[in-house]
C-alpha cells in the first residue's frame, strides 16, 4: 500500500489554485532533493496555464463575481440549427415570392418554369383546385400574371370568361390588364367595338408542323365540330373542308388579302368548281355534295348567330406579341358555341405566336374557370397542348372547382394527373377532398385538413415532393386589382375567388 505525500510549499500563493496573484505567473514548487523519494498526487488538479486574476474567497463564496444580469434570449434565426427538422425551409428552388410556408414560417416561392428547369417536375403545367371564394383567381393573377412580368423572356396569355360585375361590361381581368397598360381583346356579339378573330388567319398556319394551311384546316374542323354539338366530322366532311379551303385560298391570293370563312362557304357543296371532284362518278359527287353542304350549314351559323366575331379579317387592335395578352370572352353567352370557338382560337394563336418567335419566350397560358374545358373538343385541345407544352415552351395554368363533378374519362382528369404543380385549396365536401387527395397523392390525414383550410391558404404539391401548406400574401396593389366581389359588395372590400 502506497502512501501519498504532498509537496511542501512556503507560501499560500504557491498552492495549485485558480486564484493566483494578479499579474503574476504561477510559480512552480522548487525542485526537491533528488535523493529523497517523492510521490506525486495523481488526483491533484492540473495546473492552469495563463494569467488568472485574483479573487477574494469570501466574496467569491457570496457570488460577488457572478454576472449581475441574465443573458439575452436568442432569436429563432440563431437557434434554428438546434431544430433543423422543423425549421428547415421546405422550398429550395428559385422562384418568385408567393407567400409564407406556415410550418417553418419561411418564404414560399413559386415558378413552375424554374421548377421544370431544376428537374423538380416533369411537366410545367399547373392546376388549381378548390371551392368558390378561396382565392384561386387571386393566386393566378398574382403568381402567374402580375409577378412574372418582372421576368425577362416570359409572356402571359389570359383567357377571361368571368364577368367583373352584372353591369361592368367586361371581364374580371380587365382591371389587371389596365394596371399593366394592355388593352384586352374583347369579344361581344352585336357590339361594333368588339374585336374580330379570323378563323383562317395566316398565323394559325404555325399551329401545326410546317407552313402549309394545316393549321387553318384544323381550326375550321374544330369550329365545325363545336357547331355540330361537339360531334366530330366524318371523313367525307373533312375532305370537303380541305378542298373548299384550298380553292378559297387560291381565289383570294389573286385579290391580295387573307382568306376568311366567308370565302370558304361558297365552295362547300360546290362540286363543279373544285377540281378534285370533277372526275368523280355521279354517286360520289352526290356524297361529296351532301358532306360539303352539311358543313356549310354548320359554318353559316357564324355570320348568322355570331356576326362580327369570327367571319371577317382579324381586327388591327389584336396584337399577340405583347408581354401580356388578355382575351375577354366574358360577355359571350355561356350557352352556345361562341366561347368554345373563342377559346380554341386563343389557344391556337398562342401556339402560332410561340413558334413564330423562334423560342425566345416561355408562355404562361392561363385559363380561369377551367370547368369550361370539361366535355367536348376543348378539353382534348388543352390536353393535346399539355403533351407538347415542353417543346413549345408553354405552361398551361388551369383553375377548376370540384373534380368529383368531372367524368372519370374526361381529359380534365388526365390534365390534373399530369400537372407538375398543384395548388389545392379548401374542398368543403368530403368526396371532393378525398378525390383531390387521391389524385395528388397527399399524405394520410390530408383529407380533414383540406376540408378546413382557411381562405387564402392551400397545399402546394410540386412533383413527387411532399406537399407544403402555404399562406398566400399580396401587396396593396395586388389586393386592389384582384378584387372579384364587386357584384356583391362593390369596391369596399378586396376578396379573392
Amino acid at each position: 500500500m502506497s502512501i501519498t505525500t504532498r509537496t511542501l510549499v512556503d507560501e499560500a500563493n504557491d498552492l495549485p489554485s485558480r486564484r493566483s496573484v494578479l499579474g503574476k505567473r504561477r510559480t512552480r514548487p522548487a525542485a526537491s532533493d533528488t535523493t529523497s523519494a517523492v510521490v506525486v498526487d495523481e488526483f491533484a488538479m492540473p495546473e492552469q496555464p495563463g494569467w488568472i486574476p485574483r479573487r477574494n474567497r469570501l466574496l467569491d463564496r457570496f457570488g460577488y463575481y457572478v454576472p449581475a444580469s441574465a443573458g439575452a434570449p436568442t432569436t429563432t434565426r440563431q437557434a434554428e440549427i438546434l431544430n433543423t427538422a422543423i425549421i428547415a425551409a421546405p422550398m429550395q428552388f428559385q422562384g418568385l415570392l408567393s407567400g409564407v410556408e406556415t410550418l417553418s414560417k419561411t418564404p414560399a416561392t413559386n415558378d413552375q418554369i424554374q421548377a421544370y428547369r431544376d428537374g423538380k417536375v416533369e411537366s410545367p403545367n399547373v392546376c388549381t383546385l378548390g371551392d368558390v371564394g378561396v382565392y384561386k383567381s387571386t393566386l393566378m393573377k398574382c403568381d402567374y400574371v402580375l409577378r412574372p412580368l418582372t421576368l425577362a423572356g416570359r409572356r402571359m396569355i389570359v383567357v377571361d370568361i368571368k364577368p367583373a360585375g352584372p353591369s361592368a361590361g367586361c371581364g374580371e381581368y380587365t382591371a389587371t390588364a389596365e394596371e399593366i397598360g394592355v388593352q384586352p381583346i374583347r369579344c361581344e356579339i352585336g357590339d361594333p367595338t368588339s374585336s374580330t378573330l379570323n378563323l383562317c388567319d395566316p398565323k394559325l398556319r404555325l399551329t401545326r408542323e410546317g407552313t402549309t394551311g394545316a393549321g387553318a384546316i384544323g381550326i375550321l374542323l374544330q369550329a365545325a365540330a363545336i357547331l355540330n354539338e361537339n360531334a366530330e366530322l366524318d371523313r367525307f366532311e373533312k375532305k370537303a373542308v380541305r378542298a373548299a379551303l384550298k380553292r378559297a385560298e387560291a381565289h383570294v391570293a389573286e385579290l391580295g388579302r387573307d382568306v376568311t370563312v366567308m370565302d370558304v362557304l361558297p365552295y362547300l357543296g360546290n362540286v363543279d368548281d373544285i377540281e378534285d371532284f370533277r372526275a368523280l362518278p355521279t354517286h360520289a359527287k352526290d356524297a361529296m355534295f351532301m358532306a360539303g353542304y352539311g358543313v356549310r350549314v354548320l359554318l353559316e351559323r357564324l355570320p348568322e348567330e355570331l356576326p362580327g366575331l369570327f367571319d371577317g379579317d382579324t381586327s388591327t387592335s389584336v396584337k399577340l406579341g405583347e408581354k401580356a395578352t388578355f382575351f375577354d370572352f366574358s360577355q359571350l353567352p355561356e350557352d352556345g358555341p361562341a366561347r368554345s370557338i373563342g377559346m380554341m382560337l386563343a389557344n391556337a394563336w398562342t401556339i402560332g405566336s410561340i413558334r413564330a418567335s423562334g423560342g425566345k419566350f416561355t408562355t404562361n397560358f392561363c385559363v380561369d374557370e377551367g370547368w369550361f374545358l370539361v366535355g367536348g373538343p376543348m378539353g382534348k385541345v388543352i390536353q393535346a397542348n399539355s403533351k407538347v407544352s415542353r417543346a413549345n415552351g408553354m405552361s398551361n395554368i388551369v383553375n377548376l372547382h370540384h373534380p368529383s363533378d368531372v367524368p372519370a374519362d374526361d381529359p380534365a382528369i388526365a390534365f390534373i394527373k399530369e400537372a407538375g404543380t398543384l395548388h389545392l385549396f379548401r374542398q368543403s365536401k368530403r368526396d371532393d377532398a378525398e378525390m383531390v387527395a387521391n389524385l395528388a397523392g397527399l399524405k394520410p390525414g390530408a383529407v380533414e385538413q383540406l376540408m378546413t383550410l382557411p381562405a387564402g391558404q392551400h397545399f402546394k404539391k410540386v412533383g413527387t415532393a411532399a406537399e407544403t401548406r402555404v399562406r398566400h400574401v399580396r401587396s396593396a396593389l395586388e389586393a386592389r386589382v384582384t378584387d372579384t366581389s364587386q357584384g356583391l359588395v362593390g369596391d369596399k372590400t378586396t376578396k379573392g375567388a
